[in-house]
């Protein structure tokens, strides 16, 4: 893939390829460039094996630029494809985009955009996140699939009966207008929803805001509103079918949060990478949507 060619592309086409519109796409390369610029000098000046002393573009010119890395990071947190054609896109192998690209690339945009609300807020906007903006707070999870592990114990260990798959689980929560204010991820798929919810931590000034669920959340330590269950045997009311939809209809707004977060490939399909990298790669991708959304 040339350069080049990105400036004939629609903006429909940018964002079906990266994942974000071209404004904001160049805002992120304004803000990662010049830090995978610095990582390298730093990088290269304290090398141990040196010989000689650093040149800033001394010696060979480099072929794979810190443009070509942070695109091909984009296209693969967007795709989910093989490495090896995302490099060929580009004309690298597959060892640029895995070994080169993703571990540098990641850990600066992971840096740079935050995945939590306040932290986002305070880093884009130059302000201090006001909590009053948020009414109540609605929590959900999902699952992402992992390729079956080779032993036994890790299969048990990731084994979702829910999903009947092995998965990795990923919890959110969201205001009442579906803005993601952060995200726990990486816990086994076996692992309850309650469980997680349970063991996540809110700010001080989100404790006493109404919370909302799913079924899955019945037992929470936090006072939650959840849809009344069916009795075994027996109906629920007239008032509590109501009641239901209702909750339905305000909990729809984490649903389509999910859907953002799985516009990116990497975090919905089989998630082929090593395991201990996944909450990071879930908090690039909500970083990255949480910058999209603030700067629009």
């Amino acid at each position: 893939m040339k350069l080049d060619n990105l400036k004939m592309f629609p903006e429909n086409r940018f964002k079906s390829l990266f994942g974000l519109a071209p404004d904001i796409l160049t805002q992120v390369i304004i803000k990662v460039l010049p830090v995978l610029e610095q990582n390298r000098e730093i990088r290269l000046r304290n090398q141990k094996d040196r010989k000689r002393r650093f040149v800033k573009n001394d010696g060979r010119p480099r072929e794979v630029l810190p443009i070509h890395k942070l695109l091909m990071t984009l296209l693969y947190l967007r795709h989910n494809t093989s490495a090896t054609l995302v490099g060929q896109m580009f004309g690298f192998s597959a060892d640029s985009v895995e070994k080169n690209a993703l571990p540098e690339v990641l850990a600066v945009l992971k840096e740079l955009f935050p995945a939590s609300r306040w932290e986002a807020v305070k880093r884009h906007r130059k302000e201090k996140w006001n909590p009053e903006e948020v009414d109540k707070i609605i929590a959900r999870s999902f699952e992402t699939p992992i390729p079956r592990p080779s032993d036994n114990e890790r299969q048990r260990r990731v084994y979702s009966g829910k999903k009947k798959r092995h998965t990795l689980k990923t919890q959110i929560y969201t205001d009442q207008k579906g803005r993601i204010l952060d995200v726990s991820s990486g816990h086994r798929g076996p692992k309850s929803d309650v469980k997680i919810w349970n063991e996540t931590e809110l700010p001080e000034e989100l404790k006493e805001k109404p919370k909302i669920a799913d079924k899955a959340y019945i037992g929470a330590n936090k006072l939650t509103q959840i849809p009344k269950k069916k009795p075994k045997g027996g109906e629920l009311s007239e008032a509590e079918k109501a009641e239901n939809r209702l909750i339905s209809q305000e909990r729809i707004y984490v649903e389509h949060s999910i859907r953002k977060l799985k516009g990116y490939r990497i975090v919905r399909d089989e998630f082929r990478l090593a395991q201990g990298i996944f909450p990071t790669i879930v908090s690039v991708v909500v970083g990255l949507i949480q910058f999209a959304d603030l700067m629009n």
